[in-house]
């Protein structure tokens, strides 16, 4: 059964080459709560502030390659590298992380896979297709409840359950990358930045490649933010 009519499907994004990589993430999602207890505390109480910081260890310690979500969310209107990243990275992933947390969580998560060739774990694709699931459910109901007040009730559910499914699944991401730099660090290939388009994107499904950027990063499976407009994202 396909991702659109199975919220816990894990198959391979259609058309996605990182499933072809030949490295497996050191601890899945799933597991990464247990294996690093503090920092998942730490993404959970300060999502932002983790996700800064993630950042900066997945880009070697430094933000000399920092561009805005590392290229992976780039658009007619929004470039990155062409937002201020050079004069002042630490403002700018500061604004990122607080305005686009689930778009930053997420670009993390796929320049560590790209540049250290990590294919997705099945398990990680099941809880981040589940999350947008829950995402767009709490769309679909909160756009009911304003042509009938009978489903407000229904709506108000729905957005607490995805924000915290959203919240569990955007620190255990967070979590997952922090322990396999820690814990299985592998050399990072820079050609590999911004190389493929995000999952699921309407260049992957044209079979493009990466938009490339002077710094930027690669694409992959990608969570999007919880139903009260929060952010994290992807698959």
């Amino acid at each position: 059964m396909s991702g659109g009519y199975n919220c816990l499907d894990a198959s391979p994004v259609p058309g996605d080459p990182r499933f072809g990589y030949q490295n497996t993430w050191n601890t899945g999602m799933v597991n990464a709560p247990c294996a690093d207890p503090c920092c998942c505390l730490a993404s959970l109480l300060f999502p932002c502030c983790s996700a800064m910081y993630v950042r900066k260890e997945v880009l070697g310690g430094s933000l000399d390659r920092y561009t805005c979500c590392q290229g992976y969310y780039d658009c007619m209107c929004w470039k990155a590298g062409s937002l201020g990243e050079d004069s002042m990275p630490e403002l700018c992933l500061c604004l990122e992380a607080l305005l686009c947390e689930a778009c930053s969580i997420s670009s993390t998560r796929m320049f560590m896979m790209d540049t250290r060739s990590i294919q997705p774990d099945p398990c990680d694709t099941r809880l981040i297709r589940l999350n947008n699931f829950l995402v767009l459910l709490s769309c679909v109901c909160h756009i009911l409840a304003m042509i009938d007040d009978t489903f407000d009730a229904a709506a108000e559910l729905v957005e607490l359950i995805s924000d915290i499914v959203y919240a569990i699944v955007s620190s255990c991401m967070l979590t997952q990358t922090h322990i396999e730099v820690k814990s299985a660090p592998r050399p990072i290939d820079w050609s590999k930045a911004n190389l493929y388009p995000r999952s699921g994107s309407k260049q992957m499904r044209n079979g493009e490649m990466g938009g490339g950027g002077n710094r930027g990063i690669p694409p992959q499976n990608v969570m999007v933010g919880g139903g009260g407009g929060g952010p994290p994202g992807a698959t």
